[in-house]
């Protein structure tokens, strides 16, 4: 009978040895995709099994807040402006992208702190449980697209040829959201006042970006979506799944290459934590 494996982790900084410390990093890297796949596959029975509607309940979100926020607009509660495509289907891609950055934002801090019982006692690299989470995050968003296809269809719009480069935003809007989601996952793993936090901005976040609504152009209310990373990434998904203009936003390359920075930069910050996060599981 083989006894459990003992993991240590020392308190003395991994960076006095950079090339040792990169090395461990990528062969962890390297490590993760299997134990991510089993990881993902089982996350994926085990999310909906207790739930009378299944998969269903990543539809019904976009779904509700596209009736709830057109009738704000055709009622007049609400002025959004003009759209290029029927607003119902404006909202659904809005959520649809917001969606993605909430997950992939909040997939580090959720999902490893769903396994740190796990990671306490077994040799397993953490990029393993995040990979799994962003393997979640990539697949409810294919089951949400499926309903902006069936609104497309709806309305009879057809996406134009630029519809091929969406998963180039897809994937900017991923790297930002993960790359503050690594950087707070630290802290986040040891006071739960950070995800309170979280929640609470990222819902005054929803209103201050451009969703379900165009981005203004009018000072003062333009400074806003200025100063929003995540706003020419979206602009740039919605330009590209609706066909109408091949340039991406403006900011668009820079804000990705920022997010692709700090993401490296938070994976090297969380692997330096994580001795003293494992010692507080």
């Amino acid at each position: 009978m083989s006894c459990p494996v003992e993991i240590r982790y020392s308190s003395a900084s991994s960076l006095l040895s950079p090339r040792l410390f990169m090395a461990e990093a990528f062969s962890d890297l390297r490590r993760a995709w299997e134990p991510a796949t089993h990881l993902f596959l089982k996350n994926l029975r085990s999310q909906h099994r207790q739930s009378f509607l299944g998969y269903a309940w990543l539809l019904l979100p976009p779904l509700v807040s596209a009736l709830v926020w057109t009738a704000l607009n055709y009622s007049g509660v609400i002025s959004v402006g003009e759209t290029k495509v029927p607003y119902p289907l404006y909202v659904l891609i809005g959520t649809m992208f917001w969606s993605v950055f909430v997950e992939s934002l909040k997939c580090p801090i959720t999902d490893l702190k769903n396994a740190r019982d796990i990671l306490g006692k077994v040799r397993m690299p953490h990029e393993a449980v995040i990979l799994a989470g962003l393997g979640t995050v990539l697949f409810n968003f294919l089951i949400r697209a499926l309903l902006v296809a069936a609104g497309f269809l709806f309305y009879g719009s057809v996406p134009g040829w630029t519809l091929i480069l969406t998963p180039l935003a897809l994937l900017s809007i991923v790297l930002l959201g993960l790359a503050i989601g690594l950087w707070l996952a630290p802290v986040g793993l040891l006071y739960d006042d950070v995800n309170r936090a979280v929640d609470l901005l990222l819902g005054f976040g929803f209103l201050v970006t451009p969703v379900v609504y165009p981005a203004p152009k009018i000072w003062p209310a333009s400074l806003i979506t200025d100063f929003n990373p995540l706003v020419p990434l979206l602009l740039t998904g919605r330009r590209w799944l609706h066909g109408f203009e091949l340039p991406p936003a403006p900011g668009f390359v820079a804000v990705t290459l920022v997010s692709l920075a700090a993401l490296i930069a938070g994976w090297i910050f969380y692997r330096v934590a994580r001795p003293h996060i494992v010692s507080r599981f």
